[in-house]
């Protein structure tokens, strides 16, 4: 019976990448998305009001659960504290290499954003990161987020991480990245 219950429950992780042209925004658009994101660190949710512009592109994965983030959420579950087991930070790398469960960090994190906003339903929770046109760009190769992330690059413990990706961001571009992930037992 154990083996069938094992074979039965699990995390199913859903990344969705949009990627939005700016280029075509007006001066008010423009004006207007700077003050959104003056208030983003105030206010992380106002990022939903943010002025995207054109969908020029969308790419989606499934990721691996990692182990680490696993861990923060049983502890917490037998009223170890140590770990919030919420998801801070949404992360950007350009490494390569399979991903594995046991992962703690990217291959080559090289840029990371707060959580815009997450919500939960029926044993999903959703979440989203924006990263704007002037925060980052290049080629992306990897992408996972973690659970009680500071600002500085491979804090927090990993939640997931999917590699082989070819994400390319350029300062005329917004990345929105939506998560999904569903708890189930099947």
């Amino acid at each position: 019976m154990q083996q069938k219950i094992e074979e039965n429950i699990g995390i199913l992780g859903e990344i969705t990448a949009k990627f939005y042209n700016q280029s075509g925004l007006s001066n008010a658009d423009r004006l207007f998305n700077m003050a959104v994101e003056r208030l983003r660190g105030v206010i992380p949710q106002i990022m939903s009001f943010y002025k995207l512009g054109e969908l020029v592109g969308a790419d989606e994965h499934k990721n691996v659960i990692c182990n680490a983030g696993f861990n923060a959420i049983t502890r917490r579950m037998t009223g170890d504290m140590t770990y919030t087991g919420e998801i801070t930070k949404a992360l950007l790398g350009t490494g390569s290499g399979s991903t594995t469960p046991a992962r703690t960090q990217l291959f080559a994190e090289v840029y990371r954003n707060d959580m815009a906003s997450g919500t939960d339903d029926q044993n999903i929770a959703y979440l989203t990161a924006y990263f704007t046109e002037a925060e980052c760009n290049g080629t992306y190769t990897e992408f996972g987020n973690c659970i009680d992330g500071l600002a500085s690059a491979n804090t927090g413990l990993l939640w997931s991480h999917i590699t082989g990706l070819n994400w390319i961001k350029s300062n005329t571009i917004v990345l929105v990245v939506s998560q999904k992930y569903t708890l189930r037992s099947v």
